[in-house]
């Protein structure tokens, strides 16, 4: 009976990195959907700032949206939000009084 309970345990613990990064990506797409309030697939400039009310001020908020519009369409695809989160590669994260 221990030699099960121990390989159950054993077995969840090899589990859990698998799905801690599909958690975060789940978030990042709870994220994306809850800025997107139309529906569009895509993130406009007033959509960010609104989703960003309580963390950036409105200044900041598009001077940050311009950094994250890399192919500058006047919106953020679901990959350009992404990098919002503030990570850099490496999965740390990224100063976010630093620019």
């Amino acid at each position: 009976m221990q030699k099960h309970i121990r390989m159950t345990a054993l077995a969840a613990l090899l589990l859990l990195p698998l799905t801690l990064p599909a958690a975060e990506g789940t978030k990042k797409k709870a994220a994306f959907a809850a800025a997107d309030t139309d529906g569009d697939g895509k993130v406009s400039q007033s959509e960010y700032i609104a989703a960003m009310k309580g963390k950036l001020d409105e200044s900041a908020a598009k001077t940050r949206f311009a950094e994250l519009d890399k192919d500058k369409n006047g919106s953020l695809s679901p990959e350009e939000f992404s990098t919002s989160t503030g990570q850099k590669k490496g999965g740390k994260k990224k100063d976010p009084t630093s620019q």
